[in-house]
């Protein structure tokens, strides 16, 4: 039974066996520059992410650091020293004294506490707990807020450059 022509293989006529090598190497050119490119965009991407991460992790250390520290001046009686690298105050509540300290030579911030203020550490003192690293500027000021209240002013530099800052009332502060 004969085939139909339809059916039937031709055989490749000359010049049309398949992909030259001129046409293969074309391919392999354009599909590694264009895998060049996704990967260039890709590192980029995910460099950015880390970045924004350290950056996100970095913002809540420093709003950790000044909760923490706001949350205890709130309930000083007196501020006894108040200035650069440290701050100094008696607790209302516990009536113990309190030092938050930079050391400037490990750019370490750290909470000491005592019975009194004259049996608090020294300032080269590396005891106390650790409340941040990497604090290049600390410094605390106090001054009249809006009427006859005081307030605590606390800027805190980190090394990477950011500025944080916070305004606290203290409750029993002057009274």
């Amino acid at each position: 039974m004969p085939t139909k022509k339809k059916y039937r293989h031709n055989p490749p006529r000359d010049g049309e066996a398949g992909f030259t090598l001129i046409e293969m190497i074309i391919v392999i050119l354009l599909t590694s520059i264009l895998g060049t490119m996704i990967f260039q965009i890709f590192t980029k991407s995910l460099n950015l992410q880390i970045a924004m991460q350290k950056r996100k992790e970095r913002s809540d250390d420093a709003i950790l650091v000044l909760e923490k520290i706001s949350r205890e001046v709130r309930m000083a009686d007196s501020i006894n020293n108040a200035g650069s690298n440290k701050l100094i105050f008696i607790r209302a509540d516990t009536g113990k004294a309190v030092k938050f300290i930079r050391n400037a030579t490990t750019s370490k911030l750290r909470r000491q506490s005592a019975a009194d203020v004259a049996s608090l550490p020294s300032d080269t003192s590396t005891s106390g707990n650790l409340v941040a690293e990497n604090v290049s500027v600390f410094t605390c000021s106090s001054e009249n807020g809006s009427g006859s209240i005081n307030r605590v002013v606390i800027d805190i530099q980190f090394s990477d450059g950011s500025n944080w800052g916070t305004k606290i009332y203290p409750r029993n502060y002057g009274l």
